[in-house]
């Protein structure tokens, strides 16, 4: 439990800097910057019931609260975790949030294909390995 609490410190506490800015795609740029092997190498979420539009409609909904919030309340800082980990979850299914070669501004959930930005590993609670 403590290394899962230190990972979602250490994320939270990146992407703080980003909210301050209020860049939804800065923060976007600063998970996918991260990337180690991505969510869809080691598939957490197999039995997941949600679609991929209900997905990206809670990844939208936790990005408002964690962009543009300037506050460190927790649910901000559980809402910038929400977001990486629902991308997690959108990329094993092979979808993808902008891509390397646009400005953040444009980027979009698409079909991952090369050169599509991925969200990096999130620690997850042990049910989940």
């Amino acid at each position: 439990m403590k290394q899962y609490n230190e990972a979602g410190r250490a994320a939270c506490s990146y992407l703080a800097g980003w909210i301050v800015d209020g860049w939804r795609s800065a923060t976007i740029l600063a998970i996918a910057a991260f990337s180690q092997p991505t969510s869809a190498q080691t598939g957490h979420f197999p039995h997941a019931r949600e679609t991929n539009e209900q997905l990206i409609a809670l990844y939208d909904k936790a990005a408002d609260l964690c962009v543009r919030n300037p506050h460190r309340d927790v649910e901000v800082a559980v809402a910038c975790q929400s977001m990486a980990i629902y991308g997690m979850a959108l990329n094993e299914r092979g979808m993808c949030r902008g891509k390397q070669d646009e400005a953040n501004a444009f980027h979009k959930w698409h079909e991952c294909e090369a050169g599509s930005m991925r969200f990096p590993e999130v620690e997850l609670p042990a049910s989940f390995r």
